[in-house]
């Protein structure tokens, strides 16, 4: 099993979180404390990879190689079920399937 793991509002990390694990950190998005998090986002980076995938609380999901240079693409309006889905690709290392998705390119507003 690849190393994985999520960050929460309050920059916690879980490694290797499970399906239910994965979805109560979506679930701080929908929180009235959202809004003073320490972090505007939450995440899910699959190590080996470098790959990225940050839900913000408006459903903006971002793509992203923290080891590269590239800028994040991005979805809107994504569910909290549908960013689940994405990082259970993620998290099972499914890199090509989720860069075939439809994001949008840094600079392009859709």
């Amino acid at each position: 099993m690849d190393l994985y793991h999520t960050t929460d509002l309050d920059g916690i990390s879980i490694v290797n979180p499970d399906t239910d694990a994965m979805r109560e950190v979506l679930t701080q998005l929908d929180s009235p404390a959202a809004e003073d998090a320490d972090h505007p986002d939450v995440a899910l980076v699959h190590d080996p990879s470098a790959w990225s995938i940050s839900v913000y609380p408006n459903g903006t999901v971002t793509l992203e190689n923290l080891a590269a240079d590239d800028e994040p693409q991005y979805m809107h309006t994504i569910s909290r079920p549908a960013a689940l889905q994405l990082w259970q690709q993620l998290a099972q290392g499914q890199i090509e399937a989720l860069q075939n998705q439809p994001w949008t390119p840094a600079g392009n507003t859709r």
